[in-house]
């Protein structure tokens, strides 16, 4: 029997289409599973059809609608057919006929390339060579000159040229710049996967930004190649960050097997099972796209065994969360007699959202094996065990305050609380003595000599008597009781720990973390990015015994946001190293994320005034709605909670649904299916298919009365206006295809403009 799989270009075009629409076309692919070949080729509803002779023979067209078509690879060997695409009718043809579609022999994987733009023609009725596709002597790569900008999909918004990626050409051993593969020999290129067509073609280009601008004409894995080389990376590294693992662990892959090739290209390409998957992939639902693994988050999900902690970090949609979940699944399921897994990450929100998911993933007995919770409810939980009276304080600033005020003491409140959590509890000091060590305060740029130091400390040491005497303790001195109780324990409540959205939490918490678990294979599974540390949290991993060397892994795919989006989101950290996650002494090793979808470029507004620029959110808005995204898909987000129940208020009066998203319990305020409007702390962790992003002026990013004043501490008022920036990028690519960013007056200085 025939058999269906999707393609994830399908994604963006299944969002455009209205209801009836779609309910056609899930009537058609249901057929695909129903009907055997003979009955599918001929039913008179789907209208199959080849393309013209000359062009893929392999790729057909079928009816969705009056208005929409179907483009499917239907190949001659095996049953399974690949949706390809969803277009306009009257574009469809067009599209389809610049298409060609071959097996990589090295990757066994499914490449489309548009043969059109390269200047290539099928080979005859046949189809082409899969495996030596005909090089390219009538139509010569072009030249920077000639490069074109890259073609919008048919019923898409225009599109302009991409933003230039750094020039990458390399030097000649005589000094003078050549071409930007110059360095790599033709049978490196072979090795890697470049086929003959592509060698001919790569051969000409000379700069990384060129390259870029054929990104959407080439072949996607070999682009990813090219890409990997073009940033500067040795061939060794490329063969094994991205051609090893998409090979297939069965062998190789046949030049004419692509069924096989099919089944084998799953970073773009999932298997449907049943009437209800068809719905759930199309539709992008958790439970299909964001539950599939491609081979290198199920390599690290599902290893058996990591000889210690592990961490796995990656930008924006890379699939940390995918990953950090399904690791659970594995852990869950290979539990000894009385284990548990923790699962933790930093906010209600973000730990509600984890819970929601985790049940779409495990049964409901490998559930009650789990617990969900956040680091600062697991210590509350271990400390209400010997002090059952303790609660959690959260206005711990405000003591620090009134103490200050109430001892005239010499230093602003930013600084004492500053060296209570930056230096005290985050270096885990515990005496006078500890905090005299010349190396206590490193980092910190405001110099104190002894009789300093004994006098802060006097300070810190009443303050937190003060708390401890109310019962009511801050988090990072809950944590400090925490991590000792469990020290004395020689039973631990867990078997194994994973973390997500590591990158916020405090080195007071990490070290609860460490206390749960006792060490040994599989304790500790870390995900999280320094790129959305929100927080001003800054932690040694080493230091808190947490060794991680060689079992650190990056996620480069990126299966959530546009690669317009994320290529203008990066420049919000234009200049700002990314350090390693767990090691702020070190930078992130190079390479960007690699972009499945595209789509428009993010959308920017200046206003004079704020009633203008609410005015024209409005707009932008109701436009996004009138296009057919459904209200919930739309997020507005500001700095503030001011702002969100200004935006709201504004959009109602406009006669549009809109209501005030709460993360924690993932719920809206009437309409129950209305635009969700948030903070930009409230939107971390989740995504919507568009992103507005309200008054991003130079008043709101930075907030300057979040910020350490760099007289008091130039390294803590870099990091806070580090964790600003931070917290503009993640609201940012919060968005899946379409992104509007707004101001009125001055823009802040954070955005890219």
């Amino acid at each position: 029997m025939p058999q269906l799989a999707i393609d994830a270009t399908c994604l963006p075009q299944y969002d455009k289409l209205d209801r009836p629409t779609r309910e056609r076309l899930l009537a058609a692919t249901r057929k695909f599973r129903e009907l055997s070949l003979d009955a599918l080729l001929a039913h008179p509803d789907l209208r199959i059809r080849s393309l013209p002779k000359g062009q893929d023979p392999r790729i057909r067209t079928f009816r969705i609608s009056d208005s929409w078509t179907g483009v499917m690879l239907a190949p001659e060997s095996g049953e399974t057919f690949l949706l390809v695409h969803l277009l306009p009718r009257d574009s469809a043809a067009d599209w389809a006929g610049d298409q060609r579609h071959d097996v990589n022999p090295v990757m066994g994987t499914l490449e489309r390339r548009d043969a059109s733009a390269l200047g290539q023609s099928d080979t005859g009725p046949a189809g082409p060579a899969a495996a030596a596709p005909p090089r390219p002597e009538a139509a010569p790569a072009p030249a920077a000159a000639a490069r074109p900008t890259a073609r919008a999909d048919p019923g898409s918004a225009p599109q302009a040229a991409p933003p230039p990626l750094p020039a990458a050409s390399t030097p000649s051993p005589d000094g003078t710049t050549g071409l930007l593969f110059d360095r790599i020999t033709d049978r490196d290129l072979q090795r890697l996967g470049i086929d003959p067509e592509i060698l001919d073609f790569c051969r000409s280009v000379a700069t990384a930004d060129e390259l870029h601008g054929w990104a959407p004409a080439l072949p996607q894995d070999q682009y990813e190649v090219l890409r990997a080389l073009a940033e500067g990376h040795s061939v060794q590294r490329v063969r094994d960050e991205v051609v090893v693992p998409r090979r297939p662990a069965v062998g190789a892959v046949a030049p004419d097997d692509y069924d096989t090739a099919i089944r084998h290209t799953r970073e773009r390409v999932i298997v449907v099972n049943d009437n209800q998957e068809i719905e759930d992939v199309l539709a992008g639902e958790f439970n299909a796209w964001r539950i599939y693994l491609h081979p290198m988050q199920r390599e690290l999900a599902y290893r058996p065994r990591f000889n210690g902690p592990a961490k796995v970090s990656g930008g924006p949609g890379t699939g940390k969360t995918v990953v950090a979940l399904h690791r659970v699944k594995h852990l869950a399921e290979h539990l000894p007699l009385g284990g548990r897994v923790l699962l933790t990450s930093f906010t209600n929100a973000l730990v509600e959202s984890l819970k929601r998911n985790l049940a779409l993933l495990l049964p409901p007995e490998l559930v009650e094996d789990v617990d969900v919770v956040t680091t600062d409810k697991l210590a509350l939980d271990v400390v209400k065990e010997v002090h059952p009276d303790v609660r959690l304080r959260t206005d711990t600033r405000g003591i620090f305050a009134n103490y200050t005020r109430q001892h005239r003491l010499p230093w602003p409140v930013d600084f004492l609380f500053s060296e209570y959590r930056h230096v005290v509890t985050a270096h885990g000091i515990t005496t006078l003595e500890g905090y005299l060590d010349p190396d206590a305060r490193v980092g910190r740029t405001t110099p104190l000599d002894a009789d300093q130091r004994r006098e802060v400390w006097h300070a810190i040491s009443s303050v937190r008597a003060m708390m401890r005497t109310s019962r009511r303790v801050p988090a990072e001195d809950l944590h400090a009781e925490a991590a000792r109780i469990l020290d004395e324990r020689s039973e631990l409540p867990y078997t194994n720990l994973v973390v997500d959205e590591a990158q916020d939490l405090h080195p007071a918490q990490w070290r609860t973390l460490r206390a749960a678990v006792p060490r040994g294979p599989n304790d500790m599974f870390i995900a999280g990015d320094n790129r959305q540390r929100i927080y001003d949290n800054t932690v040694s991993f080493r230091r808190l015994g947490i060794e991680i060397v060689g079992r650190s892994f990056p996620l480069r795919v990126n299966y959530r946001t546009t690669e317009q989006i994320l290529t203008w989101a990066d420049g919000i950290l234009r200049g700002r190293p990314v350090t390693e996650l767990g090691d702020s002494s070190a930078t992130e090793p190079g390479g960007a994320a690699r972009c499945v979808l595209s789509g428009p470029e993010p959308e920017l507004f200046g206003a004079p005034d704020e009633p203008a620029e609410l005015d024209a959110l409005a707009e932008r808005v109701r436009a996004w709605l009138a296009e057919g995204i459904a209200p919930a898909d739309v997020c507005v987000t500001a700095r503030t909670n001011k702002l969100r129940d200004s935006v709201a208020a504004h959009l109602r009066a406009r006669s549009l649904p809109a209501g005030i998203f709460h993360p924690r319990e993932h719920s809206i305020t009437d309409p129950a299916h209305g635009v969700r409007v948030t903070t930009m702390h409230g939107v971390k962790g989740l995504e919507f298919r568009a992103v507005a992003v309200f008054a991003a002026t130079a008043d709101a990013l930075p907030q300057l009365d979040r910020v350490t004043s760099a007289d008091l501490d130039e390294n803590q008022h870099r990091a806070d206006l580090d964790a600003q920036r931070s917290l503009l990028y993640v609201a940012c690519t919060r968005a899946r295809e379409r992104l509007y960013v707004s101001w009125h007056g001055t823009p802040s200085p954070f955005l890219p403009l």
